[in-house]
């Protein structure tokens, strides 16, 4: 059987757009006060596609590099489209050696 490391699969240059929220307005909200962008690189995997209020949308696997700052407020920008992070990555921890392999995460794209 012919296995990689994930961490071989993941070599395709994107921008992860990191918003850090300000804070409460006077509507309960927290608007974005400062955006940063890092040049990274990942592997994403589109895992479905469909309609809801006939707005068309894509669900996205992104995986990164174990180094990679990337959380809940993200965007990922790769291969020209713009998705959004959906919901806290996941850091995966090899159970054998205790590293951290990769982070996993789960982006939507808004068509």
């Amino acid at each position: 059987m012919n296995e990689h490391a994930i961490w071989q699969l993941i070599k395709v240059p994107c921008t992860v757009r990191h918003q850090d929220p300000g804070p409460v307005d006077e509507y309960g909200d927290h608007p974005i006060a400062m955006v940063t962008e890092t040049s990274e690189l990942c592997h994403p995997q589109q895992s479905a596609r469909g309609e809801t209020d006939e707005i068309e949308h894509e669900r996205w696997h992104v995986y990164l590099r174990p180094t990679s700052v990337v959380d809940a407020n993200d965007v990922i920008v790769v291969d020209g489209m713009t998705l959004e992070v959906d919901g806290a990555p996941w850091p995966v921890i090899d159970p054998l050696t205790g590293w951290r392999t990769h982070i996993e995460t789960t982006a939507i794209r808004r068509i």
